[in-house]
């Protein structure tokens, strides 16, 4: 992932490796058990019928989850980062803000009519991800939700601007700058705009009632197909608990 936005040598692709080794241990001793319990209460949602607060809650919990390794790689982030050079840096700059504007280009461009459209395509393909075909109805159930949804692209577009215009200067690496970027970060979702906040809870309030309808209307071979996804997410958490740590291994 580093290697997409900066040129790494071997031996700092190395030292990057065994960096990212105390933050995987913290990952299979602390997170792993909460997937296994977040796979229990979905499934005990869906027993009883799910309604659209239940779906908001599991998207939370995936949330938190990921914004609690943000927090873990920051650290490893700023290790790592002390080790590049200047031009290194400077190159993973230039790379992010290329990023940016390919984004900028791709999401401004767009229609009502596209925005419309990629949105249904999306929910559609991350349900039949868990649940097989959609029927005719259940698509039209997740059309509706995407016609409802407002236009997002904008300001995540400006929060990510100013999240860059904030992290470019701190790499500049001035004595501090390492506590000065874990404050940035922290303060980040803090300092997003009220319009930002609002569409946000707005869009996963409408995806999450829809979500919710579309679950309630699953057939057998779908709810087969959803109860087999869920037994295979466990197994493969299951799996990676069992896995001996590198480190005690050599």
């Amino acid at each position: 992932y580093v290697d997409d936005y900066v040129d790494l040598s071997r031996q700092q692709r190395q030292l990057l490796q065994g960096q990212l080794g105390p933050m995987l241990q913290w990952h299979r001793e602390e997170e792993l058990e909460k997937y296994l319990d977040l796979l229990d209460q979905v499934e005990m949602d869906l027993a009883a019928g799910v309604s659209a607060a239940q779906v908001r809650h599991w998207a939370d919990e995936i949330i938190a989850a990921v914004e609690r390794i943000e927090e873990n790689m920051v650290s490893v982030a700023l290790e790592f980062g002390a080790t590049l050079s200047d031009e290194q840096l400077a190159e993973f700059m230039d790379s992010v803000w290329e990023e940016h504007r390919e984004y900028e280009e791709e999401f401004s461009s767009r229609t009502d009519e596209e925005y419309i459209e990629e949105n249904a395509d999306n929910l559609e393909e991350f349900m039949e991800r868990f649940t097989g075909r959609l029927n005719d109805v259940q698509e039209a159930i997740l059309l509706d939700a995407a016609e409802s949804l407002r236009r997002f692209d904008a300001v995540w577009l400006e929060d990510h601007e100013k999240w860059l215009n904030t992290l470019g200067p701190l790499l500049e690496r001035k004595p501090g700058w390492e506590d000065a970027v874990r404050e940035a970060y922290a303060n980040r979702a803090r300092q997003r705009s009220p319009r930002y906040t609002e569409l946000l809870e707005y869009n996963m309030d409408v995806v999450s009632q829809a979500m919710a309808n579309v679950l309630n209307s699953l057939n057998a071979k779908q709810r087969k197909h959803l109860d087999d996804e869920i037994e295979d997410l466990r197994s493969l958490v299951l799996r990676l608990l069992k896995e001996q740590d590198p480190a005690e291994a050599g």
